[in-house]
C-alpha cells in the first residue's frame, strides 16, 4: 500500500513541476490536453510498471527464457486469456495515438513511431524487472509491441476521423 502512495506521489510531483516549468504559459486548452494525456500516461504506467522498484542485474540469469519473441504466441498455444490480452494491449494505446496529435501538430508516421517507442519502453522496463528477479508476472512480449503499435495506429485514424467535431470544441487543435 504505501508503495502504491509513494509512486502517485511521485508521478503527481512529476506533474507539479512540469506545469510549473512549462504549463502554466502555456493557453488554457493545452493545458487540458496535456492534463489529460498525463492522466493517461499515469495510467499505462500503473498498469504495466507500477509499482516502481529497483532490479538487481543478472538476479535471473534465466531471464531470457521468459521472454517471447513468437508474434501471437499465446494465442496459437491456446492459453486462457490471450485473445483478451491481445484486445487489452491494443485498447490501451488508443488514447495515445488519439492524444498525441491534439498537442502537436503530428502524422500518422510520427504517432505510429512514437506509439513503437513508447511500448518498447515499457517492454524493456519489464524485461530489466524479470532481469533483476523483481517480477516474473511480466516481462518482453512481442505481441503487445505490435499490438500496441497498432493500437496508437488506430487511435490516430480515429483523431482523423473525430478531428471536424473536436476543431468545433477547440479551434487550437493543431491542423
Amino acid at each position: 500500500m504505501f508503495n502504491a502512495i509513494f509512486d502517485f506521489a511521485l508521478l503527481a510531483a512529476l506533474y507539479a513541476i512540469i506545469y510549473r516549468t512549462r504549463l502554466r504559459r502555456r493557453e488554457g486548452r493545452y493545458r487540458i490536453w496535456f492534463t489529460l494525456f498525463y492522466i493517461y500516461l499515469c495510467m499505462v504506467i500503473c498498469v504495466t510498471l507500477m509499482p516502481f522498484q529497483l532490479a538487481i542485474p543478472g538476479a535471473n540469469p534465466l531471464f531470457l527464457n521468459e521472454v517471447n519473441l513468437e508474434p501471437f504466441r499465446d494465442i496459437k498455444r491456446g492459453y486462457l486469456g490471450a485473445r483478451t490480452g491481445v484486445a487489452l494491449n491494443f485498447l490501451m494505446f488508443v488514447p495515445l495515438g488519439f492524444l498525441l496529435p491534439t498537442l502537436k501538430k503530428r502524422g500518422i508516421v510520427k504517432v505510429t513511431a512514437l506509439s513503437f517507442l513508447t511500448s518498447l519502453a515499457i517492454e524493456s522496463v519489464q524485461l530489466l524487472y524479470c532481469w533483476g528477479a523483481v517480477s516474473n508476472r511480466r516481462t518482453f512480449d512481442v505481441t503487445d509491441l505490435i499490438m500496441n503499435t497498432a493500437g496508437g495506429l488506430a487511435g490516430y485514424v480515429f483523431f482523423r476521423l473525430a478531428r471536424p467535431l473536436l476543431v468545433r470544441l477547440d479551434e487550437g487543435i493543431p491542423r
